[in-house]
């Protein structure tokens, strides 16, 4: 059992070639919905597939024969509208932007068709006789096999980019706290310098009141040297008078 949890792990796809494979599914979307028929139809379709492998096995991610690229994608779109179905038809429903450009680009117009008679739809991609090993190119002969993909392996990509958004988020949202505790540091600083300001002015003021008691002080001790001078002279003159 870990040796096959092991596998499924390894072959998971990456993000960047599951972008990939979207990007080129919607510059071809008769093959991405599997709407390539008669001998020509199918031909092309192979050609496409051939193409397809040789980017997606080109690019950071585990390298796949042609046959499990097409299977991936056949169980990618299942598994989105079955999603948007299982929440009761809202597409918001889906879990990461990948999942979204999904539906809106190759499942939005097949809303009354069931998942089941779709999938049925798309069955000659993987059938024996489309999957030739005789005609593909010597650089795209694999031995490995193909696994079998459950749900939650193929949904990993899905929960990476949702973990991904999510970690956007929240980095956003500290980023935009910071932010707010910057212009509240700010504020706090410029009343502590209008306080302090608001102190010297007040401190001013006692000095020049200060001052004025001290002038008062002064003046009324002049006034009582010479209240006591008039006494003294009054003494004098009262006392020098013939009697």
């Amino acid at each position: 059992m870990s040796v096959i949890s092991d596998r499924s792990i390894a072959s998971r796809p990456s993000l960047e070639q599951v972008v990939a494979i979207v990007d080129f599914m919607e510059k071809h979307k008769t093959l991405a919905l599997g709407l390539m028929r008669g001998l020509e139809g199918r031909e092309e379709s192979k050609r496409l597939w051939f193409q397809l492998t040789r980017i997606v096995n080109g690019i950071t991610g585990p390298t796949r024969p042609m046959k499990s690229w097409i299977k991936y994608w056949a169980d990618k779109k299942s598994t989105v509208r079955n999603k948007v179905i299982s929440g009761g038809g809202d597409p918001n429903s889906l879990c990461s932007n990948i999942e979204k450009k999904i539906w809106d680009l190759f499942l939005a117009h097949d809303v009354g068709k069931n998942s089941r008679s779709a999938v049925k739809q798309e069955a000659h991609f993987v059938d024996d006789s489309f999957y030739n090993e005789d005609s593909m190119d010597v650089n795209h002969i694999e031995c490995e096999p193909v696994l079998a993909f459950e749900e939650p392996m193929i949904d990993y990509e899905d929960r990476q980019v949702a973990v991904m958004e999510k970690l956007v988020k929240v980095m956003s949202d500290q980023a935009a706290a910071m932010s707010q505790m910057a212009h509240a540091t700010l504020v706090n600083s410029q009343a502590m310098e209008r306080l302090a300001e608001s102190s010297h002015i007040q401190a001013r003021a006692l000095e020049r009141l200060a001052s004025t008691f001290e002038n008062i002080s002064g003046a009324a001790h002049d006034i009582r040297g010479s209240i006591v001078e008039i006494d003294s002279t009054m003494k004098r003159l009262y006392s020098t008078s013939p009697t």
